[in-house]
């Protein structure tokens, strides 16, 4: 289907394949807020800044999400996926050469925080965009592989960052990779073919043909569909305690996805570079956890998946904060863990909101539960900078167990509900 719907629309399967590999170069560099944990103390040192507000960098981000995806949308059905992606690349490059000539924390905060992540947020949209008429039957697997690669991605970004830092200065650290990030970009974006090639009848053609093919087998499983909607899933426990199972579990991933370096200089005493590949190897972790997790959700169910995560994960983090907090081994392989875990749960919130609601209300649930990302993306950095290490850790401890017992129980209440109403919805 994939092959023949890019031939309709004029593009070989070599052009495919190309489109792919950029997709995945443009994927990797664009998610350069995750190794925002490598600049804290250098940008502290150089400048006086506060780790604080350079931490809420990161929390900034999260909030640009919404407006990135809602008015990114219309701009890619205005201008076709190509002219954003290409635009949003161009914006990302220059937002971190921006925050390079930051004369404040303010201005690197807008650069990185607003500006490079309403960009990042940008290159998403259209890329999945793209990705929806480059690979309409193969969604599921490009995505996965997006998604475990610009995780991954992030393993070499760290010791680059590293890397350049230790050769220049913080400042000329980002204005080179700035510099570099949108030469590369720009060359990416120009090289990714757009099927469609702006077209909007194409594009709504190719789309109208694989979302044929996608009704056909929805509707031999209609019966097990979820039909739970946004105004039962509000005054249902089920929703709620997901809510607070997200910010419970994933709040530790929160804490280190900025506080690596500050942590292991602070706590252990290790070097920049030290820090740098422990940075590195949270990301690795990330990596391999989204596809592993994603893989493991298909064969249980997400709710089972969420909850063994919460449990083992707890269970970890105890372990480190009352028996090895003293060892820096220790902390970097419990970080590989914790991106394993981290970047598995934010692949399982989807899945588990299309498994239990119906599916005209997908976007309201999942902005709602978007809201308790926000939250703990807030909540996390200030977390880790303000409490000592080992009580933190034991915190996050219980809050891990705690959530994923939230996320048991999600599932037997909605279990419950439509067992009541004799529904075939399956609930894991």
């Amino acid at each position: 289907m994939s092959n023949q719907l890019s031939l309709k629309a004029g593009l070989s399967r070599q052009a495919q394949i190309i489109s792919f590999i950029m997709i995945i170069i443009i994927g990797v560099i664009s998610n350069y807020i995750y190794v925002l944990a490598v600049y804290v103390g250098p940008l502290n040192e150089a400048h006086g800044w506060s780790m604080n507000m350079i931490v809420a960098t990161y929390s900034l981000s999260m909030f640009c999400e919404f407006p990135a995806f809602l008015f990114g949308g219309m701009l890619v059905n205005k201008f076709g996926m190509k002219k954003v992606l290409t635009f949003c690349g161009i914006l990302y490059g220059l937002a971190i050469l921006g925050s390079g000539l930051a004369p404040n924390v303010i201005t690197f905060m807008i650069c990185q925080g607003i500006l490079g992540s309403l960009a990042m947020y940008g290159i998403f949209i259209a890329t999945l965009a793209l990705i929806n008429v480059l690979f309409p039957d193969r969604k599921g697997l490009v995505m996965g592989v997006l998604y475990g690669s610009q995780a991954a991605g992030g393993a070499l970004m760290a010791p680059l960052a590293n890397y350049f830092i230790a050769s220049f200065n913080v400042s000329m650290a980002l204005i080179l990779q700035g510099v570099i990030f949108t030469v590369i970009l720009f060359v990416c974006c120009l090289l990714v073919k757009d099927p469609t090639k702006g077209d909007k009848e194409l594009q709504a053609k190719l789309q109208a043909e694989a979302d044929e093919e996608e009704a056909a087998a929805i509707q031999k499983a209609e019966a097990k569909q979820p039909t739970m909607g946004w105004k039962k899933a509000f005054t249902h426990p089920a929703l709620w305690m997901v809510f607070f199972s997200i910010i419970l579990i994933q709040l530790i991933g929160n804490v280190l996805i900025t506080d690596i370096s500050v942590i292991g200089e602070s706590t252990y005493g290790v070097s920049e570079t030290q820090s740098a590949w422990v940075v590195s190897a949270f990301n690795i972790g990330a990596g391999i956890g989204g596809i592993v997790i994603g893989f493991i959700s298909d064969k249980i169910g997400p709710y089972l998946t969420t909850f063994y995560l919460g449990i083992i994960d707890g269970i970890l983090l105890a372990i480190l904060a009352f028996a090895g907090a003293g060892s820096f081994t220790l902390f970097a392989v419990i970080c590989v863990i914790q991106g394993f875990t981290y970047n598995g749960i934010t692949t399982l919130n989807p899945i588990m909101m299309s498994d239990s609601y119906d599916a005209r209300d997908l976007g309201t649930v999942m902005a709602f539960t978007g809201i308790a990302v926000i939250i703990v993306g807030v909540l996390g950095p200030q977390f880790g900078i303000m409490l000592p290490f080992a009580p933190m850790l034991q915190i996050c401890a219980v809050s891990s167990i705690i959530g994923g017992i939230l996320a048991a129980l999600a599932a037997k209440s909605l279990r419950k509900y439509y067992k009541s109403i004799g529904s075939g919805c399956v609930i894991r």
